[in-house]
């Protein structure tokens, strides 16, 4: 599925610029995960950890939170651009989810609520609680042409 535009968190550069913190293209892996997060979420930039999702983002059957791939950061006319492979969540699968969200796990590849929330995106933007949802299907959210965010 295609996506609309990413809003980041407050502390994204932060986080990925930040001594303390791993950087997008840290060859770690799990450096980066993805997570699903139901309608019930009320996003806000000023949220910092997984915590904030509460209940609404999705730990259990389909739809767990996945460790990002193929991250790279491309340089190209003065603008940066950070990127990965397409977030495929599985099929067949059964989700339904408002927004995906990006952290960085303090333990590299595994979620828990201390993750940092780097930005999230809504997945259908038709509504305040229109979701996308995959029954016995794939559910992929595949990255934007020039990437997820960018630094100009």
């Amino acid at each position: 599925m295609a996506v609309g535009s990413v809003t980041k968190y407050t502390q994204i550069f932060d986080l990925m610029l930040g001594d303390a913190y791993r950087q997008w293209d840290n060859a770690t892996a799990g450096n980066i995960m993805f997570g699903l997060v139901t309608n019930g979420y009320t996003p806000s930039a000023a949220h910092t950890t997984a915590g904030d999702l509460s209940t609404n983002i999705i730990t259990v059957g389909d739809g767990l939170p996945i460790a990002a791939t193929s991250l790279a950061v491309n340089v190209n006319a003065g603008v940066t651009w950070m990127t990965s492979a397409d977030a495929a969540f599985g099929n067949p699968v059964s989700i339904t989810a408002k927004y995906l969200v990006c952290m960085q796990p303090v333990t590299a590849n595994t979620y828990a609520s201390t993750a940092k929330l780097l930005w999230y995106v809504d997945l259908d933007n038709s509504s305040g609680s229109a979701s996308i949802t995959s029954t016995a299907s794939e559910f992929t959210v595949h990255v934007p042409t020039n990437g997820w965010i960018s630094i100009t």
